[in-house]
């Protein structure tokens, strides 16, 4: 062997290439991983059913325009009626979660009720979640399937949504003309800062890494969701009533959510923050007014007064 080859050989390997490869890597996986915190869910089983509160109910199952099956319940009201109530859960839940602060609302009220898991949520199908542009085709086939197979009961629709079903009712609602009324909990304003907002609570990113994650939710679904956030369409609602509910100890979606979807929609529209509640709390923490609340608003919606049972 040559010295000069000698000399070659024993030379240091300059580590400073490593770096950057390094970085990008970890940049690579922290996005992938993120993102799927967004688009990719655990499902949690059913906590309850209609039956648990005396209330009889019809497994339904319908379809998006993809194709993906879309599975719920239909708990008809004890005496006939066309006004039907659907109910959208949140985001990382599914339909059971949001049964027991909802019944009321056939039981007191009068109303037919529709229950539906949103795709890749309780015992829908599909596998990949987007908290807003997916959801709203979800909520949109379940108008569809209401008009088409349940159109005696269901000539006449409400919307209630928790947290990502209040964001979806409001974005839905705007193109929907037969939605009559819409009462939305806890929902977001703008798909963007949701993320940037969940980010910083749960795992203490800074918002240019949630840029990042966002970044990667984007370019994994292909599509941006941002435009389709309620923040540019709950102004379309009016002259459709409209009633919003927060939590003023709720940080996911804190009060300032609720107050700027407020000044953006129309008339007629209600604002109810409740003193202690966090997020998902309202009817535990309001209870009886809670319900007498929502009655309320429905009702007169409705241009109606069903009796209101004790």
């Amino acid at each position: 062997m040559t010295p000069s080859l000698k000399k070659g050989l024993s030379m240091p390997v300059d580590p400073w290439w490593l770096i950057p490869i390094s970085v990008a890597l970890l940049a690579f996986v922290w996005g992938w991983y993120s993102s799927g915190l967004v688009l990719d869910l655990v499902r949690d089983p059913l906590q309850a059913v209609p039956s648990d509160f005396g209330m009889k109910s019809e497994d339904v199952r319908f379809q998006t325009e993809e194709g993906i099956e879309l599975v719920g319940w239909f708990i008809p009201a004890s005496s006939p009626t066309d006004r039907c109530l659907i109910l959208c859960h949140g985001w990382g839940t599914n339909r059971s979660n949001i049964l027991p602060s909802t019944v009321f609302l056939g039981r007191r009220g009068g109303y037919n009720l529709f229950y539906f898991d949103f795709r890749n949520h309780g015992e829908s199908g599909g596998d990949r979640s987007s908290l807003i542009y997916y959801e709203r085709k979800d909520l949109e086939a379940a108008v569809r399937y209401l008009k088409k197979e349940k159109s005696p009961q269901a000539k006449r629709l409400g919307i209630y949504g928790l947290s990502m079903g209040a964001a979806v009712a409001l974005s839905v609602t705007e193109v929907h003309s037969e939605i009559e009324a819409i009462v939305a909990e806890s929902g977001f304003t703008s798909f963007n800062e949701v993320i940037i907002r969940f980010g910083r609570l749960f795992y203490h990113m800074p918002r240019w890494m949630a840029h990042w994650t966002l970044m990667f939710v984007r370019a994994r679904l292909g599509f941006d969701p941002e435009p389709y956030s309620p923040i540019y369409s709950i102004e379309k609602i009016a002259p459709r009533p409209l009633f919003l509910i927060q939590g003023d100890q709720d940080t996911r979606m804190p009060v300032s959510e609720g107050e700027a979807l407020f000044a953006r929609a129309g008339e007629p529209k209600t604002l109810w923050t409740i003193p202690g509640a966090d997020h998902g709390e309202a009817h535990t923490i309001a209870g009886r007014e809670y319900e007498d609340r929502l009655l309320e608003f429905f009702n007169k919606a409705f241009e109606s007064t069903p009796s209101v049972r004790p």
